[in-house]
């Protein structure tokens, strides 16, 4: 089996509370554990200052290359972690930035031993408009051309399938913002599988700080692999929460697809062998 695990994490205001980074070091340290071979990472707020600090910081703590790329609005930096390794390298950087997106789409292409080409993509949809995420959204299907694609991100709206979430005391303006399912319904039309949907997990991702909040699958990871390379996917709810969204974590098996390229000479076919992507 080649298994390789993709996390996604909306820190909340870079894990940095007025120039204090313990939080950032507790969140890293939560991350770390998972042993993922990467991270899409949102609201790297305050990670430029210093002199990179806090990026190099998460490159030391989570033993792995990190790609920082500047939002257009309010800091919101993005950002994708990478564990290379000789089976796992990076070979390019596409990331984008400006129009149509709001924050950015931080894109790291790697190359995975035994597979190909892979590319993976740290999103964050606009926070308040339902069209200016449709936009996004839509976009979001040029990405899909380019090959096999996991993208996590904070997606800032319900996603496709899920019941709506209960409203008691939320504001009726934020919820039909947050309800519109037209940005969700896109990325689904452009290629994307909603990985914990694939598997029946509803664990919500936001709610979980504030009574007056949403409850609903806020981050969520998303793949133009087939239904079959998807093995798990799990929300990781920490006993003291870091931020006001939670970590979550997909795996794959990229053994058993053929790469999307649909070209025999790719690497990609099924293999027998015993390779950890990791290893």
């Amino acid at each position: 089996m080649m298994e390789f695990t993709y996390g996604s994490y909306n820190l909340e205001n870079g894990g940095i509370d007025d120039g204090d980074d313990t939080r950032l070091r507790r969140q890293l340290a939560t991350l770390a554990e998972v042993g993922a071979d990467g991270w899409a990472i949102q609201e790297c707020k305050g990670w430029s200052a210093d002199g990179f600090r806090a990026l190099f910081l998460a490159e030391q703590v989570l033993d792995m290359r990190g790609f920082l790329v500047p939002s257009s609005h309010h800091g919101c930096d993005l950002a994708v972690f990478i564990g290379e390794t000789p089976s796992l390298l990076v070979t390019g950087v596409r990331h984008e930035q400006g129009t149509p997106y709001w924050h950015a789409v931080a894109r790291v292409i790697v190359e995975v031993k035994g597979f190909g080409p892979l590319h993976l993509v740290s999103a964050h949809l606009a926070p308040s408009s339902p069209v200016q995420r449709l936009v996004e959204a839509e976009s979001l299907a040029l990405i899909a051309k380019d090959g096999a694609v996991i993208a996590g991100g904070d997606w800032n709206a319900v996603p496709a399938v899920d019941p709506d979430p209960l409203l008691d005391g939320i504001d009726s303006g934020h919820a039909r913002r947050k309800l519109d399912r037209s940005a969700a319904c896109a990325i689904e039309e452009a290629g994307f599988a909603d990985v914990a949907a694939q598997l029946g997990n509803r664990t919500s991702t936001v709610g979980h700080v504030r009574a007056d909040k949403l409850a609903y699958r806020c981050d969520r990871i998303y793949t133009t692999l087939p239904a079959a390379a998807i093995t798990g996917y799990e929300v990781i709810n920490e006993d003291r929460p870091h931020s006001d969204h939670r970590p979550v974590v997909a795996r794959f098996d990229l053994a058993s697809v053929s790469h999307p390229s649909g070209d025999p000479s790719q690497p990609g076919r099924p293999d027998t062998r015993e390779v950890g992507v990791g290893d």
